[in-house]
């Protein structure tokens, strides 16, 4: 799909949350994609804070927005609100409560506004961004993403800044699995 088209459906997403008073940030593939890591994406992530989960979905709902039927349970994730969307034909997922399970362990986004890193511009709407840094801890705790993983954490090192190790340290400082807290202070002394 046309990355123009989807970017027209996000802006329409975006004013719609923005206009309901949702805290919310965009995340995953379409992340990188704004942030200039990729060059495609497949769908939207949307990370919302868990007490304005029914406001994002009135919004779109609001929008004409088509709810998929709920996913089945997934081993990896350990999210408390999932709901797929499709606007326009274009793909959102609305996580509210992000959390991903790892070796029985859940590892939960801490997800408020203090978790967004910027704000982008797309077609006149404001897009607020999760941080890279915390997608890049994200994807590590992910399965099968640990190439994704590689590819972010040389674009930070590319790119450095001050803002990515505060970003890493507030992940330092939980209980991260033993090879992943390596790979996360690796990058943080590389920044």
């Amino acid at each position: 799909m046309e990355n123009s088209r989807m970017l027209t459906a996000l802006a329409e997403a975006a004013r719609a949350l923005n206009g309901s008073g949702v805290v919310w940030a965009l995340g995953g593939s379409a992340l990188l994609f704004l942030e200039g890591v990729t060059d495609t994406f497949q769908d939207f992530d949307l990370v919302i804070a868990q007490e304005h989960i029914a406001a994002a979905q009135r919004a779109f709902e609001g929008l004409g927005a088509f709810a998929l039927p709920p996913a089945a349970p997934s081993g990896a994730y350990a999210t408390a609100h999932f709901q797929e969307y499709t606007l326009h034909g274009v793909d959102f997922d609305l996580l509210g409560g992000f959390a991903l399970r790892r070796r029985d362990t859940v590892f939960p986004y801490p997800f408020d506004e203090t978790r967004i890193a910027r704000f982008a511009d797309v077609e006149g709407a404001l897009i607020p961004l999760c941080s890279l840094a915390d997608w890049y801890v994200l994807y590590l705790l992910m399965p099968g993403r640990a190439k994704r993983a590689a590819l972010l954490a040389q674009h930070l090192k590319d790119n450095p800044s001050f803002n990515h190790r505060i970003w890493l340290n507030t992940w330092l400082r939980t209980r991260l699995p033993g090879d992943i807290r390596e790979r996360v202070m690796k990058l943080y002394n590389a920044l």
